[in-house]
């Protein structure tokens, strides 16, 4: 098994920026939803799209 090479100070980081990507996940899953009229079950699908269109955001301007 590999040891960790992360500082404390990089560990946490990562874990905010984790956090942080996640409220985004679901402040836009949350959105989509909604504009989807509030349909019970599958959250999976607003989820998923949130976390593929943010992706997509984040490649194209990565590469502007």
């Amino acid at each position: 098994m590999r040891k960790s090479t992360l500082t404390k100070t990089e560990s946490t980081v990562q874990d905010t920026v984790a956090a942080t990507a996640s409220d985004e996940i679901a402040a836009l899953a949350y959105q989509l939803w909604n504009e989807r009229g509030c349909p019970a079950g599958s959250p999976d699908e607003d989820w998923f799209r949130a976390e593929a269109e943010l992706n997509n955001r984040s490649e194209a301007a990565a590469a502007a």
